[in-house]
């Protein structure tokens, strides 16, 4: 099953993975869970696509297609279960999103590593987050 995000579902993967700064003149739209449905283009979010493609070893178009989709889906389930395996997020396995949730969880391990808690787990945040899974399993 192939995981379909609206665009602002997919623009809270951006920003809660790091890929995709807040724009402080839409902040009202939401950050890192976001609101905001408008089309992604636009020079930063493209940018922020090619970031997370080129990270992931894809196609790097800019572009939010389905190969793109589908590793974000599948980047999020690891994320989610990882968060649930290191500080007990309570993560449903079955919705690879970035929501309230997720970014709760993110906080709590980032509130654990003793780094300000905003939202966003950097992809090296993220390594260090897979380490501590290994360990414990």
């Amino acid at each position: 099953m192939t995981t379909s995000y609206t665009n602002a579902q997919f623009r809270s993967i951006l920003f809660g993975l790091g890929y995709l700064e807040a724009d402080p003149s839409n902040i009202r739209q939401g950050f890192p869970v976001t609101a905001d449905n408008s089309p992604l283009t636009g020079a930063k979010i493209m940018q922020g696509i090619r970031n997370f493609q080129n990270d992931y070893g894809l196609a790097t178009d800019g572009s939010a297609g389905p190969n793109t989709m589908a590793k974000a889906a599948e980047v999020m389930k690891n994320l989610q279960f990882e968060l649930n395996a290191v500080v007990d997020a309570g993560l449903p396995s079955n919705q690879p999103f970035y929501g309230p949730q997720t970014e709760a969880g993110v906080n709590k391990f980032l509130d654990q590593l003793k780094i300000e808690p905003v939202g966003v787990i950097s992809r090296d945040i993220r390594q260090e987050l897979d380490e501590l899974t290994k360990q414990r399993a």
